[in-house]
């Protein structure tokens, strides 16, 4: 397998960026410029309302390029539920799990605050309970996951034509434990880029990322989007897609469909179904749920 030091790892992050952003900015100017009037002449830019107006998060992975603000703090709980019905063969086929059973609950508390403008420092704490019954062997553990922080950056800011852009260094702990299948006892590194358009109802969001872990082959490939509807003012309906490329492990395509309801002015309830497209993991679960609450201050 082809090694990949930490500068590869830089050139193809800023790759990604360099990629993405183009194009985004190129699909959103007009049709027909007009010639740019005397300098005497311009007024000063009067940006359109809905710019920047999308969250921080989606449902499981996809992020946006906005920071939670300067001196503000945000929380958040994730939730999701596995009920895993399919397993691999040693034919590389998934049957059904018949009598097993394989279950597990996955929740993430996350606060962030606004250290300065355009930054944010985030700390998640997981906590992952196992419920399995495999070839009559019982297996009920729960535990604290790997405690993660991440720092992120925006410091391209979206114009009418534009993208946001934003770059986050994420560390995770080594505070798991892989024996009782509550995160793994190895630390690693994330580097991740979101970029980030938005057009009158709807907004689109898009994040490379690449996870350095401490053994051998364990790094992680990311891609993942989202598209965020606004029809109404405090609903907002979307599709996100996660792609996860796991050295020795396999991958793993899902689509969330799925609901932002703006409770209050700061806070929301997100909700949505973990559809797997594809999957080489050696356990499958076909359909999920996610639920997200959110508060900033």
């Amino acid at each position: 397998m082809v090694e990949i030091n930490l500068t590869t790892v830089k050139l193809l992050w800023l790759g990604a960026v360099l990629l993405w952003a183009p194009p985004l900015g190129v699909f959103a100017q007009p049709s027909n410029p007009q010639t740019t009037p005397p300098e005497s002449a311009v007024a000063p830019p009067a940006f359109s309302a809905w710019l920047g107006k999308y969250p921080m998060s989606f449902w499981t992975k996809t992020r946006s390029a906005n920071t939670v603000g300067k001196d503000h703090i945000s929380f958040s709980l994730k939730m999701q539920y596995f009920d895993y019905d399919k397993v691999m063969d040693s034919s590389g086929y998934y049957q059904g799990l018949g009598e097993d059973n394989k279950a597990m609950f996955s929740s993430v508390l996350v606060t962030k605050y606004g250290w300065a403008r355009d930054h944010h420092l985030a700390l998640g704490i997981p906590y992952i309970w196992n419920n399995s019954e495999i070839n009559n062997n019982t297996f009920n553990n729960n535990g604290l996951g790997n405690i993660l922080i991440f720092e992120k950056w925006n410091p391209i800011k979206e114009t009418e034509y534009t993208p946001a852009v934003a770059f986050d260094v994420w560390h995770y702990f080594g505070t798991g434990n892989s024996t009782r299948k509550v995160g793994s006892d190895d630390y690693a590194w994330k580097f991740t880029t979101e970029i980030s358009k938005a057009w009158e109802g709807f907004s689109v969001h898009l994040n490379p990322g690449y996870l350095i872990g401490e053994g051998r082959d364990c790094d992680i490939v990311e891609a993942n989007a989202a598209v965020l509807f606004k029809p109404w003012e405090t609903f907002w309906p979307g599709l996100e897609y996660n792609y996860m490329h796991k050295e020795t492990k396999g991958n793993c395509q899902d689509l969330i469909p799925g609901f932002i309801w703006k409770v209050v002015p700061k806070a929301s309830i997100k909700l949505g179904a973990v559809i797997n497209l594809d999957s080489s993991m050696k356990y499958k679960d076909e359909v999920s749920v996610v639920l997200k609450l959110f508060y900033k201050f």
